[in-house]
């Protein structure tokens, strides 16, 4: 996963539900790249949006990582 949107998920998960501008304060981000990253995990179904505030469940990430996970083959050597 992309370094940006790994923070930006730590940060829902350890801040809560926040703005974009809070994440990208938080992050040290620029707002455009925040607002940008905030869409594919939302896409992906990692980040929940309300009105105004996202936030991220880390039972949504667990379930998203090991759908992810189970995608792989892995070949015996």
């Amino acid at each position: 996963m992309n370094q940006t949107r790994s923070r930006i998920i730590r940060f829902l998960l350890r801040n809560g539900p926040s703005t974009c501008g809070q994440i990208s304060r938080g992050l040290s981000a620029s707002p455009s790249a925040t607002r940008r990253h905030l869409g594919l995990l939302r896409d992906a179904g990692l980040v929940q949006h309300s009105s105004t505030r996202f936030s991220a469940s880390a039972e949504q990430v667990r379930l998203h990582a090991a759908a992810l996970e189970a995608s792989f083959h892995v070949m015996p050597h």
